[in-house]
């Protein structure tokens, strides 16, 4: 469901109290993340216009927004990113699996932009925990983001495998259930849990993805065939993937 008006409820549901609960949960984790991703280029797309990447010491950093609140905001088709094959160093999917309607697609895109050995950092939500049996209930109602389809982290790891991406880590967050208390307080058992258990049914994981170095054909060389004994001509090597200066200047940064 990626229609403007889907998009827009599930904008809105980050600003409730549920949302934002869920949105420090995932910045807590990224804090520690991506100061340890280098480079000269990330890009989050999110369903929400809020930055993640201020621990980032990525140098360029693009927040690309699915709902535009203001001219000014960068938005972009997330199936047809603005940017060249294997030109970004960091690229952050923020939910947006689980409110698309051809998630493959999305993420094939999401692998065409990053650079070989690159990071791709994808959070969604995860089925496999007390948020996705409540699943149900709420899409009966129509509310966000339950009428999303939320992924499984197997599955999704699957997906990348198949996309050539290794699976760096997986971390979840969220362990409480969906509801806010008569003290307005979010239930979360995740202060319970050892801060090294990482069990697997957390309502929020935080897969990273590092691209893996395509396969080069060697080319042979060309022998000059006027002479027995000629000297060898060689075809210079082509380079694999686009060099960092002719990365992509749509966005404007040197």
């Amino acid at each position: 469901m990626d229609s403007d008006e889907a998009l827009a409820q599930i904008r809105g549901w980050f600003t409730t109290r549920l949302g934002k609960h869920v949105l420090n949960a995932e910045k807590a984790i990224l804090e520690q993340l991506l100061p340890g991703f280098f480079g000269y280029d990330l890009l989050q797309v999110s369903v929400q216009n809020t930055p993640l990447f201020d621990a980032s010491p990525v140098r360029h950093r693009y927040a690309m927004s699915l709902v535009q609140d203001d001219p000014n905001d960068f938005r972009a088709n997330a199936t047809c990113l603005p940017f060249q094959d294997d030109s970004l160093d960091v690229v952050l999917l923020h939910h947006l699996l689980d409110f698309f309607q051809s998630p493959h697609k999305l993420l094939r895109e999401a692998a065409r932009v990053a650079l070989p050995m690159g990071h791709l950092v994808i959070i969604g939500f995860n089925p496999v925990s007390l948020w996705g049996a409540y699943q149900p209930v709420g899409r009966l109602r129509q509310q966000a983001p339950w009428f999303g389809d939320f992924i499984r982290p197997g599955r999704l790891m699957d997906w990348l495998n198949v996309l050539n991406f290794k699976i760096d880590r997986a971390q979840y967050t969220t362990y409480g259930l969906p509801l806010a208390g008569y003290s307005g307080k979010i239930p979360d058992y995740s202060h319970g849990l050892s801060r090294n258990a990482n069990l697997p049914f957390g309502a929020v994981y935080v897969i990273v993805a590092r691209k893996q170095v395509g396969t080069i054909t060697p080319i042979k060389p060309r022998w000059h065939q006027n002479r027995a004994f000629g000297r060898l001509s060689v075809v210079p090597p082509m380079a694999n993937g686009a060099s960092r200066n002719n990365r992509n200047k749509d966005t404007g940064e040197d």
